[in-house]
């Protein structure tokens, strides 16, 4: 699972800073921010895991906590990754464009 945070994070950073230094500061800045915050809140809520005496994964950890025991945070967490998703793919297709259109 750390894996693909890590991958998404640094693809989260670069894809922020190119669209920062392509002029959409607005979408760039924020794509910076859940990239730098969201691996910071995840590795924080799977450290609890040990208060939850779950002898899991951290994926199977998030799934409990979010279906089973209906907790908030595990569905904050979720929506936060789709957002900085929505934003990967925004910026990704507005490099596509910009090297199609340039061609």
């Amino acid at each position: 699972m750390y894996w693909v945070i890590g991958f998404i994070t640094v693809l989260g950073i670069i894809t922020g800073i190119f669209s920062i230094i392509k002029g959409d500061k607005k979408i760039g800045i924020t794509q910076l921010l859940l990239a730098l915050i969201f691996p910071i809140i995840i590795v924080l809520y799977c450290l609890k895991k040990e208060s939850f005496v779950f002898g899991e994964t951290d994926w199977n950890f998030l799934i409990q906590t979010a279906f089973v025991d209906r907790l908030i945070e595990p569905w904050i967490i979720l929506i936060l990754f789709i957002v900085l998703l929505i934003l990967m793919f925004i910026n990704l297709l507005k490099f596509i464009n910009t090297k199609k259109n340039s061609k």
